[in-house]
């Protein structure tokens, strides 16, 4: 079986967060009605995926980044969340806390500060935690009352997999979704072909060329790179309220843990496998600062920023064809095998390469250590 496919079915999760026990899948109770409509999704163009970050939008993802944070709660469990106020308010899905009362906040820059729920609803997917430390922090601009429309470009940040602060591209492809997931009712949501993995639900949507946050990741649809949002104006009056005058007791969240996922758990090999191909992702969208953030120091300092990107230049795309990981000690071995499409004495050449990356921590950040590679015959 092609190791990208499997990995793809493993991460296809509808709740999101790394590390859980158990996961709901949305094709056991997904509507017809949504079922339909992404089939039609599916047979369109995906080409907005692969085009290349605009300096602009550099500079909305990194503006953006400083204020979205890694939530975790006491048994591990983690998601994403962001600031929304200056009072130090975190908006995130209410899953992500659910049943906590006290989380640990890790803020862009891998500081970890308490944060506290002061607000979650036992319907709708939202939750506010608040945390003193961020108190008169700038926070991210909202859509407060402007629906977003079709093929709208989006930014997805969160962190996948534990992997802090990762962005994806995508456009809005779908209006108005919707679909339960008990205890939770989803109306109203965005379709966006940013996929939602474990550990971005509660991160921000992102207007691509406004910088204002125009959703909650929330939600991926098995199997697809389809995720769901749910837009800033349903929700907003709800958590302001929150912020006004926090809860003083929080209600038991039901139990959304189980299904046909059940038993299953981020391990090192699926990070790994996650960063390479999040690696060469960012290589085909012309996102060379994500890439060149995601190899260690060591490999950074033999190969400058300068130097990593001229080595690109010839490269046109990168189709990942198979991705085998093995436990190497502490570390993980991925051997990639893709096929690059890239510009020869003014000639376009498909050439084949099988690559070996060194995956582990540094400073306990998942980075790529090292890599080595050779062109293998079609």
């Amino acid at each position: 079986m092609n190791r990208r496919w499997l990995i793809s079915i493993i991460l296809s999760v509808i709740i999101a967060i790394a590390g859980v026990s158990g996961v709901f899948y949305i094709q056991d109770i997904m509507p017809t009605k949504l079922t339909e409509a992404s089939a039609l999704v599916q047979t369109g163009n995906d080409q907005s995926v692969e085009e290349p970050v605009t300096r602009e939008q550099e500079e909305i993802i990194d503006a953006t980044q400083e204020r979205v944070v890694q939530i975790t709660k006491s048994d591990g469990e983690q998601g994403s969340g962001f600031l929304y106020n200056d009072k130090g308010d975190i908006l995130t899905n209410a899953h992500v806390v659910a049943n906590a009362k006290q989380v640990t906040i890790t803020t862009g820059d891998s500081k970890e500060v308490s944060g506290e729920v002061i607000g979650i609803s036992t319907t709708t997917d939202v939750a506010v935690v608040r945390v003193p430390a961020l108190e008169d922090s700038e926070p991210l601009p909202l859509e407060r009352d402007k629906k977003a429309g079709m093929l709208d470009k989006v930014l997805a940040l969160g962190s996948p997999l534990g992997l802090q602060n990762t962005v994806m591209t995508g456009e809005i492809t779908g209006l108005d979704r919707e679909f339960d997931i008990a205890p939770f009712e989803y109306r109203g949501l965005y379709q966006i072909s940013a996929p939602i993995q474990p550990g971005n639900s509660g991160g921000p949507l992102v207007d691509a060329e406004t910088g204002k946050v125009i959703g909650i990741n929330s939600a991926k649809l098995d199997k697809e790179a389809i995720g769901f949002s749910i837009p800033i104006p349903d929700i907003i009056n709800l958590v302001e309220r929150w912020s006004e005058n926090p809860m003083e007791s929080l209600p038991e969240i039901q139990d959304t843990v189980g299904g046909p996922g059940e038993g299953y758990n981020v391990t090192p090999i699926d990070q790994a496998t996650y960063i390479v191909e999040y690696f060469y992702e960012s290589i085909n969208q012309g996102d060379f600062v994500t890439a060149y953030s995601l190899i260690g120091s060591s490999w950074q300092g033999n190969n400058s920023y300068e130097n990593f990107r001229k080595g690109y230049s010839n490269t046109l795309s990168v189709t990942i064809d198979d991705l085998i990981p093995k436990q190497a000690g502490k570390n993980v071995e991925v051997t990639a095998f893709i096929t690059v499409e890239e510009t020869v004495g003014g000639e376009v050449k498909l050439k084949k390469y099988k690559l070996i990356y060194t995956v582990g921590l540094e400073n306990d950040q998942l980075k790529i250590l090292a890599g080595k590679g050779e062109e293998i015959s079609s």
